[in-house]
């Protein structure tokens, strides 16, 4: 992974939401494409105090007053669901980890593993991760 590159990424983003007074932002890749370090890099730069890691286990890190970064792997992939959930399943999967009420304006929220749903009214983006063959990563924000 280019290093380089995704701090680049991360100016550009921690930029944009410094633009929007926070938001939402949805991280897709593989596993293993960068997703955390591109959060981490991001959060470096609005709280440089920050010591930022993978929520993989503890499901949403808050690493400021206004910065959490959530990874919701482990909602959808439960080795005890046999089948995806339904959007009533979701809605209160999503109202049990009390990731709706931090997703106001003020607020930066990181979501990795997403898969598709969209969270509060307040400004989004999400941020596609590529492996290339050569190992570096290709960004594509939308």
């Amino acid at each position: 992974m280019n290093l380089r590159t995704t701090k680049k990424v991360a100016r550009q983003v921690a930029h944009q939401l410094q633009q929007h007074n926070g938001g939402v932002v949805y991280l897709h890749g593989v596993m293993g494409a960068g997703k955390t370090t591109l959060v981490g890099e991001v959060v470096r730069i609005l709280c440089p105090t920050a010591q930022p890691n993978s929520p993989t286990y503890t499901l949403i890190n808050q690493y400021a007053e206004n910065i959490y970064h959530a990874d919701l792997y482990r909602l959808w992939h439960d080795d005890n669901l046999d089948v995806q959930p339904d959007e009533n399943q979701i809605q209160q999967i999503l109202d049990g980890t009390g990731i709706l009420d931090l997703c106001v304006p003020g607020n930066y929220v990181f979501v990795e593993w997403s898969h598709g749903i969209k969270l509060g009214d307040v400004y989004q983006m999400t941020i596609n991760i590529k492996v290339k063959e050569d190992g570096n990563r290709e960004f594509i924000i939308d």
